[in-house]
């Protein structure tokens, strides 16, 4: 049974993205954890224990019941599904200790969660949260754009230079989607040059053994900027239904989530990201 963890805030966002995992996987056996993280504001907890101790206690414990409330709610209004089975943790603690915490307890096969896109200077890309979860935990995530509607992934976008050649454990995450949804996986390298070297011509054949078995189609892109290449791909194409990106590329994802001021890319707030951790590292 596969193991999914799903954070929520109870925001729209979040609850969309819960929705969005259980419509993914719904002919899927899974166990879904719904997570709440929750905290005092610093600047009352230390008012409070300038205070009385038990004022702190008593408010801990109301957040604590609102928390379970609130994902008990989240779950009445989902559909009844056979397959799927859900467990509500309720903590207090640090957003990004309470994830990795029950990654590890729970042995969570992948995290999917919620983000907001950006929009020109407003917000760095996925916002703190979702992306510190992506560079922080060896564990697959999918991240779910605000205003996403659920569709089957048919296209996936899969991109890659051919420096790296990747194993059946690296691949798996991707051929399994793409057998479950009966996707297209669209595999684009950038590049300034059409040739490829030795390494990358090997590389390559090795990809296209891997998926003999589903339908797939090259495409070279000669731009020097990784970010916009992607974006004119995915405007060009205006079928991509998900970004697929194996986790070795940390070049990329310190790039993407960490510039001070990144450029607003149209995928960015409407493609869902399935970032797959290379499970050696």
């Amino acid at each position: 049974m596969k193991k999914i963890l799903l954070p929520t805030d109870f925001s729209e966002i979040s609850i969309n993205a819960i929705q969005y995992a259980t419509q993914l996987f719904a002919d899927i056996p899974c166990m879904f954890f719904v997570l709440n993280v929750y905290r005092i504001p610093y600047l009352a907890n230390e008012e409070l224990m300038d205070q009385n101790i038990s004022q702190l206690s008593a408010m801990e414990e109301e957040m604590h019941e609102a928390s379970k409330e609130g994902m008990e709610k989240i779950l009445a209004h989902l559909p009844e599904n056979k397959n799927h089975i859900f467990e509500t943790i309720s903590d207090y603690n640090l957003f990004s200790l309470a994830v990795h915490q029950a990654v590890e307890e729970k042995e969570i096969d992948l995290i999917i969660m919620g983000t907001k896109g950006a929009t020109g200077a407003r917000e760095i890309f996925m916002g703190s949260n979702t992306a510190d979860v992506i560079m922080r935990n060896a564990c697959h995530v999918i991240a779910v754009p605000e205003n996403n509607s659920f569709k089957p992934p048919k296209e996936l976008l899969f991109p890659t230079d051919f420096r790296i050649n990747h194993d059946l454990k690296d691949l798996s995450p991707l051929i399994n989607l793409a057998e479950m949804n009966d996707s297209v996986i669209r595999i684009v390298h950038f590049s300034d040059s059409n040739d490829l070297d030795e390494i990358q011509e090997q590389n390559k054949r090795n990809l296209d053994a891997y998926l003999d078995k589903i339908p797939h189609e090259y495409y070279t892109l000669s731009v020097s900027d990784f970010e916009e290449g992607l974006n004119c791909f995915t405007q060009s194409r205006g079928n991509i239904d998900m970004i697929v990106i194996i986790g070795r590329h940390y070049g990329f994802f310190e790039r993407l989530f960490f510039k001070p001021k990144i450029k607003a890319l149209s995928f960015h707030s409407r493609i869902p990201l399935f970032v797959i951790h290379h499970l050696n590292e």
